[in-house]
C-alpha cells in the first residue's frame, strides 16, 4: 500500500524543481527532529567557511600575444558579500587537455591582475579557473570557470580545422532523484553534444515490445521534462532523433522496485503542494529542513500519523537565490531533496550612458554610471571594459549570473546568463532540475564529521608550503627549523619548524619576485644530509568542467584585422603595455628597527670585509681560530658579547659558517651592515642577535648560494599592470603619425561610485572604427550585484560628423 506524504509552500504560480536522494528506509527509534538537524547544520558549517570567486574579464576572445585583464571579486559563498578573508587568489588557463598553459597569483586586495597571451599559443578553446588556497580543502567544481577562445593568426596551422563528426548525450534526472515502479515520475532531461551545445531531437519512450509509451522533445536550451510510470522492472530504451541527423538510443535510469518518489502540483488557491509516493514500509517522523545558504529558514517535524497533512512553508521566508528542501526520516537519513529558486531582488540595477553614439577615431568618450537598488542610491565598487565587437566575440556573462546562480549548479549552463535576463519559471523550473547541486554532504553534517581541512586560508600573504626529507632513505625529518629566503634589494627572510610528517608551511607577506629564485635551506650544522621539497602552489584537483567548443570558422578578415592591430599595438606601445604598478609593500625588515645601520659609502672603504668589521663596527667581535672566522655580537642587555655567532644574513640568505664565507665577500658589494645586538626570538629560533649586510644589487655580492640549500625559480604574487590609454588632449597627439590599435579601449577593475550612485569615466577611441561594448559589474559591500552592457560607434572623422547630423 502507498503511502502518500504532501508538503505545500505558499507561492502564487512558481514551479519548483525536485532532486531526491533516496537511500534505504530503517528507522533506529533514536530521537531526531528539527533543533537536531538545525543544531548539526550550523555547526557544520561554522567550521567550514566558504568563498565564491567572480572574475571579469575584460572580453572573452583573444589573440595569441594580446593581454587578459581580469578584476576577482571574492564574496563569502551564502550572503555574496564582499570579504577579505584571503590575500592572494590562483589563475590559471587551461588548454583542452586540462593542461595549464598560464598561472599566475593575484593579490586580492583590489583583485586586478593581467596575463599575457603567450604569440606561440595555439588556437583552440581554453578555460580560465581561479581559487584561493583555502578553495583547495572543497569541491573543484566550486572554483571559478570561464570558457576563453584564443586564436592564432600567425602559425601556420590550419585556423579553420577539420570537420569533426559530432556526438551526441541525452541525461535523465527523476524529480525524485529515482524511478521506482508503478509510481508516476516527472523525468528531467538534458541534450548536449561533443562540443558542449545543446542540440534539437524528437524523442521517445519504448518498451521491450517496442510499444511507444511516451514522447518528448528540449526547449531552445536543451532541457525540458516529461511523465513516465513504470510498470514492470525492464530496460526502458529512449530512442532519440537529432534534426537532421541518425537516430540512436540511450538507457533510462535504473528503476528501482521499491523506493519513492517526489512531484509537485499547484492547488486552486495558489499553493503548490509537493506530494511524495512511497513503497517503503516506514514508522516514526518525518523533518523537512529548508535553507537559503548558510540560514536555517523553516524546520518542522511531524509524526507519520500526521504527515499526510503535509508541510506549509511561508514563501516570504525563503531566502532569495536557491533554498534546499530536504526531507529526513528519523533514522537521521535524507529520504529527499529539491532545490528551489526564488526571483531575486536584490540586483543592482545599473545604468550606463555614453555622452553621444557616434563618435570619430581620437575622440574623447564620456561614461556615465548610476547603480541604485529599488530606486535608492547605491555605492558599489565597479569593473568597466570597452572593447571592439566583432564576428569572434563569445557569450556575455555577468556577475549577479554567476553569484546567485551558476556557482551554486553543477556544469556548464550554455546562456546562463539567459536565465535571469530573460526570466521565466519554467525555464527556471527545468534548470533547477538538471543541474542539482549542494556545497556539502548530508551525511558529513549527520555524523558531526570534522571536515579534512589539508590547505590555510592566507590573510597575511602567500603560503609556500613543502618537506623535509632525508637525502638517502627519503624518510620525513621531523622537528627542524627551515629558513627560507628571497634575495634582493628588499629582505626578505622567514622560518618554518616542521611537523613530525616534515611538513613545513612560510608565511609570507607581500612575497614578489626575485631574479636569484627562492632559497630554501636548513642548518647544515645540524641537518647536512636533509632534502627539501617545495609543494606547487596551485591545485592538482580538477572538475569535470569542459571548456565550450567556438566555432572557429568565424570572419578571417575579423581575425586578420584583430592579429595586425595586436602586432601594431606591442610593436609602438610595448613598453607602456607592460608597465607595472608598484604595490604598497611593508619594506621593514622582519627584526624591524636595528640598533644600529653602518652606510659603508660613508666611510673609507677598505679591501676586506674584516677590516670593515675591525675598524668600523664595534658591535661585532671578528675571532680567528685555525684559518677560520668566528663572528660574535655585543649583547648590551648583559654588557658582553655572544657566546655563540649571530644570525648572519647577506640579502636576507642566513650564511651558517660562523663567518669564514662572509670574510670573503668584498667589502665594495656591500651598500650598508644592520645589527641586532641583544637575543631575537623569530618563529621556533633564538639568534644571538643578527649581522644583516646588504648589497647594492641585492645579489649576493658574488656570494656563492649554500651548496646544501634548494635554490628554485618560484613565482612571487604579480605587479599589477597598468592598463595603457592615451589621453589625447592636444592637437600634437590628436595629430600623432603613431597608429592607434587598441581594440581594448579602456579597462578598469577598481572603480567606485559615489554616495549619490553615480561615476564617471572618460577616455579616447582609437584609429580603429566599428562598433564598440561598454561592460560594467558591479557589487556592493551588502552584497547587491550588478551588470549592464552599453554599445557606441566609432566612424572616419568625416562619417562620425554626418550621423552626428
Amino acid at each position: 500500500m502507498n503511502k502518500i506524504i504532501s508538503i505545500t509552500i505558499m507561492k502564487n504560480g512558481f514551479s519548483l524543481l525536485l532532486v531526491c536522494l533516496l537511500l534505504p528506509f530503517y528507522v533506529l527509534g533514536q530521537k531526531f527532529d528539527s533543533t537536531s538537524i538545525t543544531h548539526k547544520f550550523n555547526s557544520y558549517l561554522k567550521n567550514t567557511f566558504q568563498e565564491k570567486i567572480y572574475v571579469h574579464t575584460d572580453k572573452s576572445s583573444y589573440i595569441s600575444g594580446e593581454i587578459i585583464w581580469f578584476k576577482i571579486y571574492n564574496v563569502e559563498a551564502y550572503t555574496n558579500r564582499p570579504i577579505s578573508y584571503n590575500k592572494v587568489a590562483y589563475v590559471e588557463v587551461f588548454d583542452e587537455q586540462n593542461t595549464a598553459v598560464l598561472q599566475t597569483k593575484v593579490d586580492l586586495s583590489d583583485g586586478s591582475g593581467s596575463l599575457y597571451i603567450p604569440i606561440t599559443l595555439a588556437t583552440g578553446a581554453y578555460t580560465l579557473r581561479c581559487y584561493t588556497s583555502w578553495m583547495k580543502n572543497f569541491d573543484p567544481s566550486f572554483y571559478f570557470y570561464k570558457d576563453l577562445a584564443i586564436y592564432n593568426f600567425l602559425t601556420k596551422e590550419e585556423v579553420l580545422g577539420t570537420a569533426v563528426r559530432k556526438k551526441y548525450a541525452v541525461q535523465f534526472f527523476p524529480e525524485g532523484g529515482n524511478l521506482v515502479l508503478g509510481l508516476k515520475s516527472k523525468v528531467g532531461f538534458k541534450a548536449v553534444d561533443s562540443e558542449g551545445n545543446t542540440f534539437h531531437f524528437r524523442g521517445c519512450i519504448v518498451n521491450p515490445s517496442g510499444d511507444t509509451i511516451a514522447r518528448f522533445s528540449p526547449s531552445g536550451d536543451g532541457i525540458g521534462t516529461f511523465y513516465f510510470r513504470p510498470e514492470q522492472i525492464q530496460d526502458y530504451q529512449v530512442l532519440i532523433t537529432p534534426v537532421n541527423e541518425k537516430p540512436f538510443s540511450v538507457q533510462l535510469p535504473k528503476i528501482f522496485e521499491r523506493g519513492a518518489v517526489m512531484s509537485t502540483t499547484f492547488g486552486a488557491d495558489s499553493i503548490l503542494n509537493i506530494s511524495v509516493q512511497s513503497t517503503l514500509e516506514s514508522e516514526g517522523s518525518y523533518t523537512l529542513f529548508v535553507h537559503t545558504g548558510y540560514h536555517t529558514v523553516f524546520t518542522q517535524t511531524l509524526s507519520s500519523k500526521s504527515i499526510a497533512e503535509g508541510f506549509k512553508v511561508p514563501y516570504k521566508d525563503l531566502g532569495e537565490g536557491i533554498s534546499h528542501l530536504t526531507l529526513f526520516n528519523n533514522a537521521q537519513q535524507p529520504l529527499c531533496e529539491r532545490l528551489y529558486f526564488k526571483k531575486p531582488l536584490k540586483l543592482a540595477s545599473v545604468e550606463v550612458l555614453t555622452d553621444k553614439k557616434n563618435y570619430s577615431s581620437r575622440e574623447q568618450v564620456k561614461v556615465s554610471v548610476r547603480e541604485t537598488v529599488r530606486g535608492k542610491a547605491l555605492k558599489t565598487s565597479f569593473s568597466i571594459s570597452v572593447f571592439k565587437v566583432d564576428s569572434i566575440a563569445t557569450p556575455y556573462d555577468d556577475i549577479s549570473t554567476h553569484l546567485l546562480l551558476s556557482s551554486e549548479l553543477k556544469g556548464r549552463i550554455p546562456r546562463v546568463s539567459s536565465y535571469l535576463r530573460e526570466y521565466s519559471e519554467e525555464k527556471m523550473d527545468h534548470l533547477m532540475l538538471t543541474h542539482g547541486w549542494r556545497r556539502f554532504k548530508w551525511e558529513d553534517i549527520i555524523q558531526e564529521k570534522k571536515p579534512d581541512l589539508r590547505f590555510f586560508s592566507e590573510p597575511q600573504g602567500h603560503i609556500i608550503s613543502g618537506r623535509i626529507l632525508e637525502k638517502e632513505t627519503n624518510r620525513p625529518l621531523a622537528d627542524r627549523n627551515v629558513f627560507l629566503s628571497i634575495p634582493g634589494q628588499r629582505i626578505q627572510f622567514y622560518t618554518a619548524y616542521a611537523d613530525k610528517s616534515g611538513e613545513f608551511n612560510f608565511l609570507t607577506k607581500d612575497f614578489s619576485d626575485s631574479p636569484l629564485g627562492v632559497v630554501v635551506q636548513t642548518d647544515p650544522r645540524i641537518d647536512s644530509l636533509a632534502r627539501i621539497e617545495i609543494r606547487g602552489p596551485f591545485s592538482s584537483n580538477h572538475s569535470d568542467y569542459t571548456p565550450a567548443k567556438f566555432n572557429f570558422k568565424t570572419s578571417v578578415e575579423d581575425l586578420l584585422q584583430r592579429s595586425v592591430a595586436m602586432q601594431v599595438n606591442n610593436a609602438f606601445n610595448g613598453r607602456l603595455l607592460n608597465n607595472r604598478i608598484p604595490r604598497t609593500i611593508d619594506s621593514t625588515s622582519f627584526y624591524h628597527q636595528p640598533e644600529k645601520i653602518y652606510k659603508l659609502d660613508n666611510y673609507v672603504r677598505f679591501k676586506t670585509m674584516e677590516e670593515v668589521l675591525r675598524e668600523y663596527v664595534s658591535e661585532i667581535n671578528v675571532a680567528v681560530r685555525k684559518k677560520d672566522y668566528y663572528l660574535s655580537v655585543f649583547d648590551k642587555e648583559r654588557n658582553e658579547f655572544h657566546s655563540s655567532s649571530p644570525l648572519i644574513l647577506v640579502d636576507g640568505v642566513p650564511v651558517f659558517d660562523d663567518g669564514t664565507t662572509l670574510i670573503k665577500i668584498d667589502p665594495l658589494k656591500v651598500k650598508q651592515l644592520e645589527v641586532v645586538s641583544n637575543g631575537y626570538i623569530y618563529g621556533n629560533n633564538r639568534f644571538s642577535g643578527i649581522a644583516s649586510f646588504r648589497t647594492f644589487k641585492g645579489d649576493l655580492g658574488g656570494l656563492a648560494l649554500p651548496t646544501h640549500a634548494t635554490v628554485i625559480d618560484y613565482e612571487g604574487v604579480q605587479e599589477e599592470r597598468a592598463f595603457y590609454s592615451p589621453m589625447y588632449d592636444g592637437d600634437w597627439m590628436t595629430s600623432s603619425r603613431i597608429p592607434d590599435y587598441r581594440t581594448t579601449l579602456f579597462w578598469n577593475g577598481t572603480n567606485e561610485t559615489s554616495q549619490e550612485g553615480t561615476a564617471t569615466v572618460n577616455f579616447f577611441t582609437s584609429d580603429l572604427t566599428g562598433k564598440y561594448n561598454v561592460v560594467v559589474q558591479s557589487l556592493s559591500e551588502e552584497g547587491y550585484s550588478g551588470s549592464q552592457v552599453a554599445e557606441f560607434e566609432v566612424f572616419s572623422e568625416n562619417a562620425a560628423m554626418r550621423n552626428d547630423k
